[in-house]
């Protein structure tokens, strides 16, 4: 069998496993992860057959940059090599300058002046590439999990580091600096809870110190809360651990964090905890039942739901807002008949935290409700269970929404994107009307809505967004190109209809992507035009 990636020549996957194994992870070598920046859009733009030919390229100039070394080819433009010292960094870093050097050679002389290409990225959107550079990740045995795809991972955090949308360097070191210094206790905090949302298992070390230490509660409560985002094992130790701290809101972040890096296994850890003598604590449990999904838990939810808080200071209502926040995790339809209830009694509070409770449980009940109200669509409605007599009545409810200002817009626009019917008539006129008046993110978000939904574009929908760009309202690019996208897949529009407001735009995007509509929209009448004389 043949075990060489077909390309280049080189060792595939599993000759690169092996190599990890003995290299790196047995021995005191190192892996160095190379892949190229944005080859995806290169590659879209130029062809294959070209893309090709930079990644043979790419797999030659590394097997003569590191002639004493392993060189393997993972597939696309991703390749890992293995080497020992600094004379293999060195290589690599020879192979990258070899690289850049021939690179120009594969674009034309106008992009080469430009120094890259205007084209859409992986995202859709239109934007400048520069000429294409590689991104190298290097590891050691230090790291308990070798993998290929591990070193992917790492390689793809990397190359979002080079174009500038990840910071550089991690958090924890600083922090450690912090903590020897006496940093000012909220900047402190924010360093503690930004290792947690970047998961920097480098920073349980410290995070260990703040928390079993002799800390103020309000770092050991951020460090509690940075473990549960992190989760490893230890994590979940050292949690356990702070769920006896003398100080109730380190108490409740611990909670928290086992919820959030447990899940379903926290639910028996926490439930004790409903005994603690501070509502903060409490509260954590019951929403942290339903955010770790753990059922079992159901009975104590609904229970709590109805109880009377214990003590003279405790806050009721908040006690049982937490109870439904942990049933509406959970969207128990069976409840619906129980949330009803409670919201059909005058007397029970808080009524309008057990209404959405019941719209994020959903069925026939929940709609009904929302039906009978009459106002307009909250910003969660479960439409599971629910018969499609009600469903066109929400259809409807939504419907009058959309002109109820952009907050309880955005929540119709996600009650239309999960609608699992088609749209009336009148339904699919209002959004397209809406394409008059909405902007920004919202526009964009109707547009795609209408095209998932398979909803052709008519000339008054193109003339009417084309009167707001002539205007000079600032509908968004991002927005516009989403427009144009749509028109290009469901346009069954004349292509002149898009010279004068969108081909001639001074926006580069939005011209880029008339661009792409007209061309589809020709493609389609050409080929109709075609088949019709074919036949007749």
């Amino acid at each position: 069998m043949n075990l060489n990636n077909p390309l280049t020549g080189l060792p595939g996957n599993s000759v690169i496993q092996l190599k990890l194994q003995e290299i790196v992870k047995n021995g005191t070598g190192k892996a160095a992860y190379v892949d190229i920046i944005d080859f995806k859009p290169f590659n879209d733009y130029y062809g294959f057959a070209l893309g090709d030919s930079v990644i043979r390229r790419l797999g030659q100039i590394l097997q003569e940059s590191l002639p004493d070394f392993f060189v393997g080819h993972i597939g696309g433009d991703d390749f890992i090599c293995t080497g020992y010292g600094d004379k293999f960094v060195n290589c690599i870093e020879n192979a990258r300058q070899r690289f850049r050097s021939i690179t120009p050679g594969f674009y034309t002389q106008r992009d080469r002046e430009l120094g890259g290409i205007e084209t859409f990225d992986r995202q859709g959107s239109y934007k400048f590439l520069p000429l294409l550079d590689i991104a190298v990740v290097f590891t050691s045995g230090s790291e308990k999990h070798m993998s290929v795809e591990s070193l992917s991972r790492k390689a793809g955090q990397t190359k979002k580091l080079l174009k500038g949308e990840q910071i550089a360097e991690p958090v924890f070191p600083v922090l450690q600096r912090a903590i020897q210094q006496e940093y000012p206790l909220e900047s402190t905090k924010a360093l503690i809870e930004a290792t947690g949302v970047l998961r920097e298992e480098g920073a349980v070390d410290v995070l260990d110190r703040i928390l079993t230490g002799k800390f103020n509660w309000n770092l050991r409560k951020s460090a509690a809360l940075a473990l549960g985002y992190i989760g490893n094992a230890r994590c979940i130790e050292l949690l356990l651990y702070a769920l006896n701290d003398s100080n109730p809101h380190v108490r409740t972040r611990s909670v928290e964090g086992l919820s959030v890096s447990m899940g379903y296994d926290s639910g028996e850890l926490i439930i004790p905890m409903l005994s603690d003598k501070s509502t903060w604590v409490r509260r954590a449990v019951l929403s942290g039942i339903g955010y770790a999904g753990w059922k079992e838990g159901l009975t104590v939810l609904k229970s709590r739901a109805t109880a009377i808080a214990p003590g003279p200071r405790i806050n009721t209502t908040q006690e049982r807002k937490a109870a439904l926040e942990g049933i509406s995790m959970l969207t128990p339809s069976e409840e619906s008949g129980f949330l009803a209830e409670l919201y059909n009694n005058k007397n029970y509070f808080p009524r309008e935290e057990v209404y959405k409770t019941l719209c994020a449980v959903g069925t026939d009940i929940a709609a009904e409700t929302v039906i009978h109200r009459n106002s307009f669509l909250p910003g969660v409605l479960n439409l599971i269970g629910v018969r499609e007599k009600n469903l066109r009545k929400l259809e409807s409810l939504a419907v009058n929404s959309l002109s109820k200002g952009n907050s309880i817009a955005t929540g119709t626009l996600r009650f239309f994107e999960g609608f699992p019917l088609d749209f009336e008539q009148t339904t699919t006129s209002e959004l397209k009307n809406n394409l008059g008046s909405f902007s920004g993110d919202l526009f964009r978000r109707l547009v795609i809505l209408l095209d998932t939904k398979e909803i052709s574009v008519d000339r008054s929908t193109i003339a009417r967004v084309a009167s707001r760009i002539d205007s000079g309202e600032q509908i968004g690019t991002s927005a516009l190109s989403a427009f144009l996208s749509w028109v290009s897949h469901r346009g069954g529009v004349p292509s002149g209809s898009l010279l004068k407001s969108f081909i001639r735009s001074d926006r580069r995007a939005v011209a880029a992507s008339a661009a792409l509509a007209v061309r589809a929209i020709a493609d389609r009448d050409l080929t109709r035009k075609k088949n019709v004389t074919t036949i007749s």
